[in-house]
């Protein structure tokens, strides 16, 4: 491994293996780096000199391998495209993956909706494309109504099959919308009952269900309730980052609060209103998107970061064709990972 006598400028962007176990990143707050057989180490930043493919080359040497952060856009960017489209352009772009977002028993808002194709050929299409389908995104949530959530459950084993079907191991629901007069521990508690055999059954297909923070349980110390609750590997959290700031927390309590139980990350940006936020390019705006990359670096956070753009409710927002090449730019660059675009200039 590499000795490290001093603390690196940053932490890694991703995790880092070696023969011996797993290395955590070094903690830019606390100046520690994770002990391991060898003894402490340094690990490498993508914003050291030699980008990522030296990275990857020094620690080959080492025997260790990197696992860098993926990147994925929601279909609700590009809500008239369809999934030959979606597939291609992901690619030209520089994704690694789409989160695709399913509409199942309501109005659907796009062009390609896997609930009306075939999962198996949409699965060998995106990987002729060379890209991977993140996540299957529903508005599956519970209601606290006993009909509606047997409802709910059984779109819920719906939607793990056929994420089963698109070889994404992830399927993400809602939180609950916690009704007036109603105790929130409570809430939680029943949620995470709810989930419970939902998660055994998504198991069984080598699935995960994330439960986003969308609805009541906005902050990470609500949604940790649910997870501590249910109480099951198949079940982790999708931590969006606008729906966070609009319940008045930033990142550096949302990360280190749910660290490894956030499997997905959706981002975008918005400038903060004194009710809601209006939507604009990644990086203008208010929600702290650098600080989040920064505090899931921390972390060792090597799961999917997904540009969740809404056209698909709000058409004024700006096209695909700007939005996610746009984006995807601006991640990498938080990142320290050089574009083909920023490579080419120089």
């Amino acid at each position: 491994m590499l000795a490290n006598p001093q603390a690196g400028p940053g932490p890694v962007l991703g995790t880092f293996h070696h023969a011996g176990g797993s290395v955590n990143p070094w903690d830019p707050d606390t100046g520690n780096a994770a002990a391991c057989p060898q003894g402490r180490v340094r690990l490498l930043t993508l914003s050291e000199p030699g980008t990522l493919r030296a990275t990857r080359l020094t620690l080959a040497l080492f025997g260790a391998t990197f696992t860098p952060m993926k990147f994925a856009f929601s279909t609700l960017a590009c809500p008239k495209w369809d999934f030959v489209t979606i597939a291609a352009k992901a690619h030209e772009y520089g994704y690694d993956g789409v989160e695709i977002r399913a509409f199942l028993n309501e109005n659907i808002l796009t062009t390609a909706n896997v609930f009306l194709t075939d999962p198996a050929k949409v699965r060998e299409l995106f990987a002729r494309a060379g890209v991977a389908i993140a996540c299957l995104s529903t508005s599956v949530a519970m209601t606290g109504d006993k009909v509606r959530d047997r409802l709910a459950a059984n779109d819920l084993r719906q939607g793990i099959d056929v994420a089963a079907a698109l070889g994404t191991g992830y399927v993400k629901i809602f939180d609950l919308q916690l009704r007036p007069g109603h105790n929130r521990e409570a809430a939680a508690a029943a949620m995470g009952q709810w989930l419970r055999p939902l998660a055994d059954y998504a198991a069984e297909k080598n699935v995960k269900i994330l439960v986003e923070n969308q609805l009541s349980f906005r902050r990470a110390s609500e949604l940790w309730l649910i997870l501590e609750t249910a109480a099951h590997p198949a079940v982790a959290a999708c931590w969006d980052v606008l729906n966070a700031a609009l319940a008045g927390e930033r990142p550096a309590v949302s990360v280190p609060t749910l660290n490894s139980r956030i499997e997905l990350v959706q981002v975008k940006d918005a400038y903060l209103r004194d009710v809601g936020a209006n939507y604009c390019k990644l990086g203008d705006g208010d929600l702290r998107v650098p600080e989040l990359v920064n505090r899931l670096k921390g972390i060792g956070y090597n799961g999917w970061i997904s540009f969740e753009f809404e056209k698909a409710w709000l058409a004024n927002l700006a096209e695909p064709e700007e939005s996610l090449p746009q984006a995807i730019a601006v991640l990498k660059e938080m990142c320290g990972i050089e574009t083909a675009a920023a490579a080419a200039a120089e």
